[in-house]
This record gives structure tokens, C-alpha cells and sequence, in this order.
């Protein structure tokens, strides 16, 4: 009953942020909608904590911090240059899946390629692939060098952590909560990487916070009593 209250109020937040979006002052607009953005990250956090509590240890201390590391791109949009900012989000959502890995790899995660069930070949299309299609198609040949370089450095940190998600060693179900989780932000990072390098869309601030907010909404699930194997990992 708990997660439903915890979920509803985070996206009764998230619909007053995109209504923020329409007011007529785009000052006005972008500071509404980056305040409530915040609030919503303060109330994930507060959910995990309070699921977590009773046995909250340095996996959970890395986890709750990645939940406010999203905050520092919200604070860059209106107190830094545009074209700094891009660079400043994109190596602070590196640092959240930085924390991701740090956290699936004290759960004991490891990559392998002798495994039965054939994971890296299931997933390597949607976090390696695809993401390398989409970048030397669409972003490469347009990108400044700088751009390029952060830009390929992201893809590969969140193809590495989507790829290592597939090895957890927890409850079947929350695996698969993380696995869409991952899945879903890659699809926000392509209309991203589109509607910052290529070309803006109208619809695009709603329907990309969106899929952000339900990308996180479902990594908290997955990650709330996950059942750790009771032989890997360490709390």
C-alpha cells in the first residue's frame, strides 16, 4: 500500500512539473518545473529509505545517493550556460550509473559469456547496439569532438551498467524491474540526444520526464528487498 502512495504522489508531482512547462514566462516556467522535479526526487529518495531502513547498509547508502545525484542536473539548467550544462548532465547521469555498477557489483553481478541462459547475447542489442547505431547515424556526424567524446563515454557507461544488470544474482522479478528501468532510459536517451543535438520537439519535455519518472519509479522497486543470494555479494 505503501509503494502506491509513494508512487502516486511522485507523479501528481511530476503532472504539476509539466504543467509548469506551459506558463507563459519561460524564466518562471523553467524554475516551477525544476522545483518540483526536485521534490519528486526528495519523495523517491524518502520511499527507498523507508522501505530500506531496517537493514540499510553501504549498498543502500550508494543506491539512495544515485536517487539525488539527478538533482545536480536540474540546479545546472538554470545556473550555467546551456551548451556547459549539456556536458555537466551528461557526466552527472555517467556518475548515477557509475553508482549503479558500484551497487550490482557488491550484489555480486559479473558478466560472462559461458552463461546458460545466453544473457549478453539477449541484451547486448538494446544496450550496446542499438545505442552505437544511434550514435554514429544520428549524433556523430553532427556532434563537435567534445560533444562526441562525452556523449560515446555516456553510452558506454549505461550499456555496461544495463548489460551487468542481466548477471544479478537477486529474485528474478526485480531483476527484470532493473532491466526495463534500464531499458526505458535508454529510449529517454534517444529522444534526448535528438531533441538536444538534432531537432526540438514540442512534445518532448512531457513524454521524456515521462518515461524518466517511471524508469526510476521502477529501479526503487526493483532494488526493495531485491533477496540477495545469501552466498554473494555483501551488505
Amino acid at each position: 500500500m505503501k509503494n502506491i502512495i509513494f508512487i502516486t504522489a511522485i507523479f501528481l508531482v511530476l503532472v504539476c512539473e509539466c504543467y509548469a512547462q506551459v506558463l507563459e514566462n519561460k524564466n518562471q516556467a523553467d524554475l516551477w518545473s525544476n522545483n518540483f522535479r526536485i521534490v519528486s526526487y526528495f519523495i523517491m529518495g524518502f520511499w527507498y529509505y523507508d522501505k530500506q531502513k531496517e537493514n540499510f547498509g553501504t549498498i543502500q547508502k550508494v543506491f539512495l545517493i544515485s536517487i539525488f545525484i539527478p538533482i545536480a542536473v536540474s540546479l545546472s539548467s538554470y545556473l550555467i550556460d546551456e551548451k556547459i550544462a549539456i556536458i555537466v548532465n551528461i557526466s552527472v547521469n555517467s556518475m548515477m550509473f557509475a553508482s549503479w555498477v558500484y551497487v550490482f557489483k557488491q550484489l555480486g553481478a559479473f558478466i560472462t559469456f559461458k552463461d546458460s541462459n545466453r544473457t549478453i547475447i539477449k541484451l547486448m542489442p538494446a544496450f550496446l547496439v542499438l545505442p552505437m547505431l544511434f550514435f554514429y547515424f544520428s549524433l556523430y556526424q553532427s556532434l563537435p569532438l567534445l560533444y562526441s567524446i562525452f556523449v560515446f563515454s555516456y553510452i558506454i557507461f549505461f550499456s555496461y551498467t544495463g548489460l551487468l544488470a542481466g548477471f544479478l544474482p537477486i529474485k528474478e522479478e526485480k531483476k527484470l524491474w532493473i532491466i526495463i528501468a534500464i531499458v526505458i532510459l535508454v529510449i529517454v536517451n534517444f529522444m534526448n540526444g535528438y531533441h538536444t543535438f538534432l531537432q526540438k520537439l514540442s512534445w518532448a519535455y512531457p513524454v521524456i520526464r515521462t518515461l524518466t519518472v517511471t524508469s526510476r519509479c521502477m529501479m526503487i522497486y526493483g532494488m526493495i528487498n531485491y533477496n540477495e543470494q545469501p552466498t554473494q555479494g555483501k551488505q
